[in-house]
């Protein structure tokens, strides 16, 4: 007797391939509706934020980092009352109203957001502020005695202070700086940066692999996002509105 061996018809074989490739489809979909549920707690954690630094102004009289927290409140850390969040002023960068925001905005402070922040310096293997809900955490600094938060604090390899890494890629900032601001890089409430040498306030660069025309580190008004990039190439500051 002859035995044949039957192979796969064409159309079984159409038929596989059209399934691996709504498996796959759907995988790809399920990992953007991921990062857009992400993108979105990002922006309601900066909402939070502003209305709890709203609030506690108006019930202690000041930013949080900035007022007598330990003298007036019992919490930790003094700021110096000049309604800006400095690195200096007496205070060491590490240690400062830069991580005093936190704690006396936290449960350990004014209970206004979640969270538990000690206040206590940074060291090689702990920082005391919010993560983000897209990665990296929170942190908070001031240039030209503007307030800034910033999505990308880490804590240093070496050293007491917390610096910045880039770890966005264009898109996803865009999408962010859309939803909140203009969605360009170098003007507005929004803008991107990229990894900082040294604190959040010093240091802080962008490059082509965030944002076109950059300048002296810093994009361009004119700059665009890098959308082709797939480079984690961005972090990103936000003016505090205080």
């Amino acid at each position: 007797m002859t035995r044949y061996q039957k192979g796969f018809t064409l159309v079984e074989l159409s038929i596989v391939l059209v399934i691996i490739g709504l498996i796959i489809s759907s995988v790809l979909v399920g990992q953007d509706l991921i990062r857009g549920a992400e993108i979105r707690s990002t922006i309601t954690q900066y909402e939070n934020f502003n209305s709890a630094v709203g609030t506690f102004k108006g019930k202690y009289g000041g930013l949080p980092g900035d007022v007598l927290g330990n003298t007036d409140y019992g919490w930790t850390g003094d700021g110096d009352g000049d309604g800006v969040l400095d690195s200096t002023s007496g205070h060491a960068k590490h240690d400062s109203e830069l991580v005093y925001f936190w704690h006396h905005l936290g449960t350990t402070g004014a209970a206004l957001i979640s969270g538990t922040y000690t206040g206590s310096a940074v060291t090689t293997s702990a920082i005391s502020t919010p993560t983000g809900k897209v990665g990296s955490n929170w942190g908070v600094f001031s240039s030209s005695d503007i307030n800034y938060y910033i999505i990308g604090a880490k804590v240093a390899n070496s050293g007491n202070n917390y610096t910045t890494e880039e770890f966005l890629v264009p898109l996803d900032a865009k999408n962010i700086d859309d939803k909140i601001d203009d969605g360009r890089p170098g003007r507005g409430i929004v803008q991107a940066r990229g990894d900082g040498s040294s604190d959040p306030d010093a240091g802080l660069e962008s490059d082509t692999n965030c944002a076109s025309s950059v300048s002296s580190g810093v994009p361009a008004a004119t700059s665009t996002y890098s959308t082709s990039s797939t480079t984690a190439g961005c972090n990103l500051i936000f003016r505090m509105p205080y």
